[in-house]
């Protein structure tokens, strides 16, 4: 179902839905900007539904440069927050970050916005669990004083593309190499490993590096691990191709 086809629910299109979630708010919201697709489209609707916020990119150290060239010449209004000084320290201190230990997103992406109500740019397309996200929604942990609402949580990829192309909007040149979708360097959950180590090499030898000091860690404590590394090397490919 394209943009434009009306839903038998609402009688409205996908975008006039989107608007509508976006009800006015005094106090204002707080809209969680990426530099990505989903969030240059967030952004868009809420200018266009009138309502107030603020708009943040919570900083992340292992984005690719592009993308905060991307945010400084389209987007210059938005709000730069530093959460995340020190990482590679605490990379070497907590250790590498896994699928089922993603503590990386806990200081990068998801550090701001406490007590707010967020605007946020996630999909039930994008994948299983967020399949399961509604349009407005607490915090999954009742500790966490945030608030999300979900204005495109129903658009498709193909949604995505056909709203910035038919509004103009300006996406990250990144795109336009064939990365279907953009974020930190090395993620978990990142499958073409090789294209990204090969494109972002800085990045990725700062993950090698960070390799190198939690085996001289892990050698100077004399603590036994879980898992044992013969050397950083071994760390390294387990990290690229085995990790979970």
């Amino acid at each position: 179902m394209g943009l434009e086809q009306l839903t038998l629910e609402t009688g409205l299109n996908k975008v006039e839905i989107a608007i509508q979630l976006l009800e006015p708010y005094q106090v204002g919201y707080y809209l969680a900007f990426s530099g990505g697709k989903d969030s240059v489209v967030i952004h868009h609707l809420a200018t266009r539904a009138g309502v107030k916020f603020d708009a943040h990119y919570c900083v992340s150290p292992i984005d690719p440069k592009e993308i905060h060239q991307f945010i400084r010449e389209y987007y210059p209004d938005i709000q730069w927050d530093y959460h995340a000084r020190g990482f590679w320290k605490t990379v070497v201190k907590k250790g590498l970050p896994l699928r089922q230990a993603r503590w990386c997103c806990k200081i990068i992406k998801e550090a701001g916005g406490k007590g707010r109500v967020l605007i946020v740019g996630n999909r039930r397309a994008e994948g299983a669990n967020r399949s399961k996200q509604k349009c407005y929604e607490a915090h999954r942990n009742p500790r966490v004083d945030k608030f999300f609402v979900r204005p495109i949580i129903d658009f498709s990829n193909y949604d995505i593309w056909q709203y910035i192309r038919e509004n103009n909007l300006p996406y990250c040149s990144l795109y336009d190499e064939g990365f279907e979708r953009l974020g930190c360097v090395l993620c978990p959950f990142i499958r073409e490993v090789d294209k990204e180590i090969e494109r972002f090499p800085k990045i990725a030898n700062l993950w090698r590096l960070s390799c190198d000091h939690i085996i001289e860690r892990r050698r100077i404590s004399g603590k036994k691990y879980k898992r044992e590394f013969v050397n950083s090397d071994e760390l390294w490919d387990w990290f690229l191709y085995e990790r979970q």
